[in-house]
């Protein structure tokens, strides 16, 4: 993948015209690997090609779990996270 063209990139010009906020990311691939190293809060599945290589951040957060249990786990991290930030729009689809 070309050096410009990243998911972190990606999600900073999403963020630029809002001025910014707390960035949130979640992912399981290599490809992921940059978004979660720029995310204020990131988390990643126990499975996966970041999990095979071992991938880790200091405020990166695990699953417990694997497989299906995993995204039910993650997806609620992040809406505690939502909630415990206060500043990002929380739904009852979140």
């Amino acid at each position: 993948m070309p050096g410009p063209l990243t998911k972190s990139a990606a999600a900073a010009e999403v963020l630029a015209p809002t001025g910014g906020g707390t960035l949130l990311a979640a992912g399981d691939s290599l490809l992921d690997a940059d978004l979660l190293a720029a995310a204020d809060i990131a988390v990643r599945p126990a499975h996966g090609e970041l999990a095979d290589a071992g991938f880790d951040l200091p405020r990166l957060h695990v699953t417990t779990a694997t497989g299906a249990a995993a995204g039910a786990e993650l997806l609620g991290w992040l809406r505690e996270r939502v909630v415990a930030v206060g500043d990002l729009p929380v739904s009852g689809r979140l």
